[in-house]
C-alpha cells in the first residue's frame, strides 16, 4: 500500500485506500512538494538559461501530485460523500485554494515566465508548445499577476472565501435533497404512474428497509429520476403538488437555506472582478470564451427570448385549452405541478406516442453497446468493458487481479479504449450512471490522469477519465 494513496501515480486507482484519515497527510505532502517546486522556479537569479523544459513544462508539472490527489478527492466528494470525508476535505480546502491562488500572484514566478517569453527559444515555439506559452501568459495576467501587493493579498482572501462558500452551497443542496422524502402507503395515489416509475419508488423504500412484501410502501425522494415521473404521470393532483413543493425545498429551507450564501457569493464575485479590472463578474468569467463579455451574453439571451416568446406563449395557451377540454373547465393558467402532467397527456393525444412503451427497447447496456459500435465504425476505436471490483473503503483486502479494476461503488463500470488498427491502449474510463444518496445531482465528465501521444523519446501514455450521470435506474419491478 502506498504511504500516500491519494498521491499514488498508479494508473489503476485503489479507491478503497482513499479514506478520510489519509486526506490531510496526503494533501499536505502534495502541497509541500508543490511549494518546493514553485519556490525553486520563482528563485530564478537571472543567470540560468531559460528553456521550455525548465520553465513552462516545469511549471505545468509543479503540482502534479497535488492535482492528482485533489482531483480524486473532489471526485469522491461528488460520488461518495460522507461526514468524515467532508470534514477532512473542508479542512484542507482553504490551504489548497490559497496555494492555487498564489501561483499566478507569485512575483518571482511571473518574472521568470515573462523573461522566458522574450527569449529566442520561446519565439521559436510552435503548435501545442506555443499554445501553452500563450495560455500561461494569459493565465498570469488575468489572475492578477500585475496587481499591487495589497490587491494581491485581498484577491487571495476573496478566492479562499469563495471556495468555502461555494463548497457549503453544494453541501446544502445534497443534504437538503436527502432530507426530504414522502412515504406512500396507499397505492391508489400512484394511479397513472407506469410500472417503471412505481418500481423505482418501491426500490427507494426498500433501500431504507421500509415496507414488506405483504404490505409494500413507496418512497418518493428528491433525486430527479425518482420524483419527476410523479410530476409527469401521477393522476393525483395533491400528490403532484406535495412532490413539487418538496422539490422546491432544495437549498431553500432551515439550516440548508442557501439564500444568504448566494448573496455573499455574488458580492465576492463582483469584488473579484473589480480587483481584476472588470466591471462585472460576467466580464471576468467570459473573457476567454466565445461571448467575451457579459453584455454580449445578455444581448444574446434577450434576443433569443424575444424570438421565442411568441411561440412559447402559443404553446402555453394550447396546453391551457387542452386541459380545459379534458376537464370540462375554462382555460386558465396551470399550476407549476400540473405542467409536466398535462404536457405528457397532450403529447400522447397529439402524437400517439408513449415514451414508456419504448423503454424496454433501450436498456442502458444495449444503448451503450450500440454507441460503442458506432464509435468503432466512425473513429476506429474499440471499447471493451472490463471486470470492475468494489472493495469497501478501508478494508484489508488483497489487490485486484491483473484483469480486475477497482471502482468506488458496486454499480460503477470500467472500460478500456483501444486503437482498432494498432491495438494501442488509448485510455480508460469509469461510468457511474445512477443516483444515490451520497452522490450529487446532474451529469458531468472529468479526467483523473492526462494521457499523452507517443513522442520520439516517450511511448504513449493512456488517458483516464470518468462519466457520471443520474439516469433512471433499472429495477426488477
Amino acid at each position: 500500500m502506498s504511504s500516500h494513496p491519494f498521491l499514488d501515480e498508479n494508473f489503476h486507482i485503489r479507491w478503497s485506500q482513499l479514506v478520510p484519515e489519509n486526506i490531510e497527510p496526503d494533501i499536505r505532502a502534495g502541497l509541500e512538494e508543490a511549494r518546493e517546486t514553485i519556490d525553486a522556479l520563482a528563485a530564478w537569479d537571472g543567470e540560468e538559461e531559460l528553456t521550455y523544459e525548465n520553465t513552462l513544462l516545469a511549471l505545468e508539472n509543479a503540482g502534479e501530485a497535488l492535482n492528482r490527489g485533489w482531483t480524486a478527492l473532489s471526485h469522491l466528494d461528488s460520488v461518495r460523500n460522507n461526514d468524515d470525508q467532508r470534514e477532512a476535505y473542508n479542512k484542507m480546502l482553504p490551504e489548497v485554494t490559497e496555494f492555487s491562488s498564489s501561483i499566478h500572484l507569485n512575483e518571482g514566478l511571473w518574472k521568470r515566465v515573462k523573461a522566458y517569453s522574450e527569449t529566442e527559444n520561446a519565439k521559436a515555439l510552435t503548435g501545442a508548445k506555443r499554445r501553452l506559452l500563450e495560455e500561461s501568459l494569459t493565465d498570469f495576467r488575468e489572475s492578477g499577476a500585475d496587481l499591487s501587493a495589497d490587491k494581491k493579498e485581498r484577491l487571495e482572501e476573496v478566492q479562499s472565501e469563495l471556495a468555502k462558500l461555494t463548497q457549503k452551497f453544494s453541501e446544502n443542496v445534497l443534504d437538503s435533497t436527502n432530507d426530504w422524502d414522502l412515504i406512500i402507503e396507499d397505492e391508489s395515489r400512484l394511479a397513472g404512474l407506469p410500472p417503471t416509475a412505481k418500481g423505482i419508488l418501491l426500490s427507494e423504500a426498500k433501500s431504507k428497509d421500509l415496507g414488506t412484501e405483504e404490505i409494500p410502501v413507496w418512497r418518493v425522494t428528491l433525486k430527479f429520476p425518482v420524483y419527476f415521473p410523479v410530476l409527469e404521470f401521477a393522476d393525483d393532483e395533491s400528490l403532484r403538488k406535495e412532490v413539487w413543493e418538496g422539490a422546491n425545498t432544495i437549498g431553500r429551507t432551515g439550516k440548508w437555506d442557501n439564500t444568504e450564501l448566494i448573496w455573499k457569493i455574488l458580492k465576492l464575485r463582483q469584488e473579484k472582478a473589480g480587483l481584476l479590472g472588470k466591471s462585472q463578474f460576467a466580464d471576468q468569467a467570459l473573457s476567454r470564451r466565445m461571448a467575451k463579455n457579459g453584455e454580449t451574453a445578455l444581448n444574446f439571451v434577450e434576443d433569443l427570448h424575444g424570438k421565442t416568446a411568441p411561440f412559447f406563449q402559443k404553446e402555453v395557451e394550447e396546453l391551457q385549452q387542452f386541459k380545459a377540454a379534458a376537464t370540462g373547465g375554462d382555460p386558465e393558467p396551470l399550476e407549476p405541478w400540473d405542467v409536466a402532467y398535462w404536457s405528457e397527456k397532450q403529447r400522447k393525444a397529439k402524437y400517439d406516442f408513449d415514451q414508456e412503451e419504448t423503454r424496454p427497447y433501450f436498456p442502458i447496456n444495449r444503448v451503450l453497446e450500440g454507441m460503442f459500435e458506432l464509435t468503432s465504425k466512425v473513429f476506429g476505436f474499440r471499447v471493451e468493458e472490463k471486470k470492475a471490483v468494489f472493495i469497501e473503503p478501508g478494508a484489508d483486502a488483497p489487490d485486484p487481479g491483473p484483469d480486475e479494476f477497482e471502482v468506488w461503488h458496486p454499480e460503477v463500470k470500467y472500460y478500456q479504449l483501444y486503437d482498432e488498427e494498432s491495438g494501442d491502449h488509448l485510455g480508460s474510463f469509469y461510468a457511474d450512471w445512477h443516483p444515490r444518496d451520497e452522490k450529487r445531482g446532474g451529469a458531468w465528465m472529468n479526467y483523473l490522469r492526462t494521457g499523452l501521444p507517443a513522442r520520439s523519446d516517450q511511448s504513449r501514455t493512456p488517458h483516464l477519465g470518468l462519466i457520471c450521470g443520474n439516469m433512471t435506474p433499472s429495477t426488477a419491478e
